[in-house]
């Protein structure tokens, strides 16, 4: 029997980011957490990829009712 070639691998542990700290922490009404997931979907990412944007400021939301 052969040996693996990454037998020698250490396995790399995922370190947590400050907006995974964040978006784990936080507590979204249901009614705004469908709409994020539209949101996202309607750009193409997953929703907590979308809202790691929204928390670092690199995607933009329109403002409703202004």
């Amino acid at each position: 029997m052969t040996k693996k070639a990454n037998a020698g691998l250490l396995p790399e542990s995922r370190w947590m980011t400050q907006c995974d700290v964040i978006r784990y922490n936080l507590k979204i009404p249901q009614d705004l957490k469908q709409t994020l997931k539209k949101e996202a979907l309607h750009k193409g990412m997953d929703l907590s990829t979308y809202i790691c944007g929204l928390l670092s400021g690199d995607i933009r939301r329109k403002k409703t009712g202004q």
